[in-house]
C-alpha cells in the first residue's frame, strides 16, 4: 500500500464561528482515523487550505466527497502525489486558524493575503507545502 498526499484549498460559505470550526475538526478527525487518513487543516476567513495523506484510493474519494459539500466553494486541487512517508504521521487532522498577524510574519506569504485565490498555490505548491509546515509546530486544537 502506497501514500499518497492531496492538498487543495476551497472557500468557506458562510462565516465559520470558532465552535463551528472546532465541531467539523472533531467530526473530520474521528472520521479520519477510521480510514487511517493524516493531515492538516488552515483557515484564513473565508478560505480554507488543507493536506490529506493516506492510501490513495481513499484520499480520492474523501476528497470528492469533501468536492461535493456545500459548506464551501471553489475546491481547487493543487496537487496530489505519491509520498515515500506522512508528514503529519501522528495526526488525524492538525488544525491552526490564520489570521493576517501570523501570516505576515512568515517570509514570502504576504501575497496571500493580497490574492486570496487558489492560483497563488498552483503557481508555486511548494509554498503550500512550505506554509503547511511551518504551521505544523503551531497547531491550536
Amino acid at each position: 500500500m502506497s501514500c499518497y498526499t492531496l492538498v487543495y484549498t476551497s472557500v468557506a460559505n458562510q462565516k465559520m464561528s470558532e465552535e463551528h470550526l472546532k465541531a467539523l475538526l472533531k467530526k473530520s478527525r474521528k472520521k479520519n482515523e477510521q480510514l487511517n487518513i493524516t493531515g492538516m487543516l488552515l483557515y484564513l476567513d473565508p478560505y480554507f487550505i488543507q493536506v490529506l495523506e493516506g492510501e490513495e484510493a481513499i484520499i480520492i474519494g474523501l476528497y470528492e466527497t469533501i468536492r461535493r459539500d456545500k459548506r464551501h466553494q471553489k475546491v481547487s486541487l493543487i496537487y496530489k502525489k505519491p509520498v515515500e512517508e506522512r508528514c503529519f504521521d501522528n495526526w488525524s487532522m492538525g488544525f491552526n486558524i490564520l489570521d493576517k498577524e501570523n501570516i505576515v510574519a512568515i517570509d514570502g506569504f504576504s501575497d496571500f493575503l493580497q490574492r486570496h485565490n487558489p492560483d497563488f498555490f498552483k503557481k508555486s505548491p511548494n509554498r503550500v507545502t512550505e506554509l503547511l509546515n511551518m504551521f505544523k509546530k503551531e497547531t491550536l486544537f
